[in-house]
């Protein structure tokens, strides 16, 4: 009794002592950036082009798949809308098995499969992985295309369109879209009434011929499965399919306005607009501007956290939350600042909007700002790395994107070096606030005076973007 009462003492003065050493009026100190570490996947390139990465952990019984096709964003002119049921009548049964049974042999198994114009993807336990493989890749190869399947996608596409005429944030999506690239640029199209009319099924069989192929394929396996045996499912799967050569495509670059502008679309039934303010950027991922525009993307509208929420939401009651978005990669992308507001309010939304982009390019941010968005940024980026799923794509982004090896070996080490002046440098690169383009979905007659007064060109559109006069 008399030892458990000194060491009780003891005790008590020890977390007495780290009590008086601790100061919780300041901030711990940040530790180090983790460090990454990880295996390279084994490659192997398959006669046909498909190119097949093994990443192995043999942590689970569970091996994962997925092929992924780098066709680039696909052109598809009067005929939007067919890629779209391309992927689900890629879904509905092989030429051996009708939809029914081809769900019910997955789901015997306990696997995922799906399939798409991009691709597919397959999960199961190890011990049913290669035949949930097999019908992913039959699926993939052996589509049935059968008659009934087509009409019920597209009359269900055609309900969908119909029940998003007056749905203020699908139709900012479309207009946003339409204005910053055109109505001819793949990211600008759209699906319409008459051109999901005019798609039959033999433009859904060509759509495929010409797309879903071997060519620039890159399969990954993940998970309890030696490279031998990828290998060799791989080959038994894939190893005789032909198909078309695909090219990525080269599209003319696109300009933003030469001064800021107001794009504004009615929807009288809209309670709150939906606001965008966006510009064109330049942002591949070997960039050496690409770990900055990360953390100024963070702390301009990354979360709760960031400069718009604080003040949109916490400091005015205008939103629910106010974000930005920062695209990259080898073709024009867009930043993007956006928020749904009262309609009353958007004329003071889009002022404050405005005002934190040019707080971001015009004054340095203040350095415990900077490292809490480097902090969770290391966090998250660590974390992820338990997945090895995780991995296995870092492999196919570096050989797709044209990186270094050590790409994401060095990433938390880049994003770590960053500093205030860079993040005030690439805000003024990539945030425009002079020749923006202000694209605002709602009730116009509640903003559109507030708006008029602001100073900025206003101009008004339709709900398929086109200008009214």
């Amino acid at each position: 009794m008399k030892k458990i009462f000194i060491f009780a003492v003891a005790a008590l003065f020890v977390q007495s002592v780290s009590a008086q050493k601790l100061d919780r009026s300041q901030r711990p100190k940040p530790g180090p950036a983790p460090t990454i570490t990880f295996d390279d996947p084994v490659i192997y390139n398959l006669p046909n082009g498909i190119t097949v990465l093994v990443v192995e952990n043999h942590k689970l019984p569970k091996v994962s798949a997925s092929y992924q096709i780098d066709a680039g964003p696909i052109t598809e002119g009067a005929k939007a809308g067919v890629i779209g049921l391309l992927d689900g009548m890629l879904n509905e049964g092989t030429v051996t098995k009708t939809k029914a049974q081809f769900d019910e042999a997955v789901d015997q198994m306990g696997a995922q499969v799906g399939v798409s114009a991009g691709g597919g993807q397959a999960s199961a336990l190890t011990r049913y992985f290669n035949d949930a493989f097999l019908l992913m890749a039959d699926a993939l190869r052996n589509p049935a295309f059968p008659q009934a399947s087509f009409d019920k996608l597209k009359s269900q596409s055609l309900t969908n369109l119909k029940s998003n005429e007056r749905n203020a944030t699908a139709i900012s999506g479309r207009v946003v879209n339409v204005l910053s690239f055109g109505v001819n640029h793949p990211y600008g199209e759209f699906e319409t009434e008459q051109s999901i009319n005019s798609i039959v099924l033999d433009d859904i069989k060509a759509a495929y011929k010409k797309y879903v192929t071997p060519s620039r394929g890159y399969l990954t396996f993940v998970g309890d499965i030696k490279p031998e045996a990828a290998r060799a499912i791989a080959i038994k799967a894939f190893g005789d399919w032909k198909g078309e050569i695909l090219t990525f495509p080269a599209l003319a670059k696109v300009n933003n306005p030469a001064k800021t502008e107001v794009d504004v679309v009615n929807v009288p039934s809209a309670v709150q607009s939906e606001i965008t303010v966006t510009n064109l950027i330049d942002l591949p991922m070997s960039s050496p501007d690409y770990h900055a525009v990360l953390l100024a993307n963070e702390i301009l509208g990354g979360g709760a956290d960031a400069k718009l929420f604080r003040n949109l939401r916490e400091k005015h009651g205008f939103t629910y939350g106010a974000y930005s978005n920062t695209g990259s990669g080898r073709l024009q992308s867009t930043f993007s600042a956006t928020a749904s507001v009262r309609n009353e309010k958007v004329d003071s939304a889009v002022v404050e909007i405005l005002k934190e982009i040019n707080v971001m390019r015009t004054e340095k941010v203040n350095p415990d700002v900077l490292q809490n968005a480097k902090n969770l940024y290391n966090g998250s980026f660590a974390l992820g790395l338990e997945n090895p799923t995780r991995s296995a794509g870092f492999a196919s982004s570096i050989l797709i994107n044209n990186l270094s090896k050590d790409f994401y070996r060095t990433y938390l080490k880049k994003l770590n070096a960053v500093t205030a002046d860079d993040i005030q440098r690439v805000s003024k690169k990539y945030f425009s606030h002079d020749n923006a383009r202000i694209v605002i979905v709602g009730k116009t007659d509640q903003f559109l005076p507030g708006l008029k007064k602001s100073g900025l060109v206003v101009k008004q559109f339709s709900k398929y973007a086109e200008p009214i006069q």
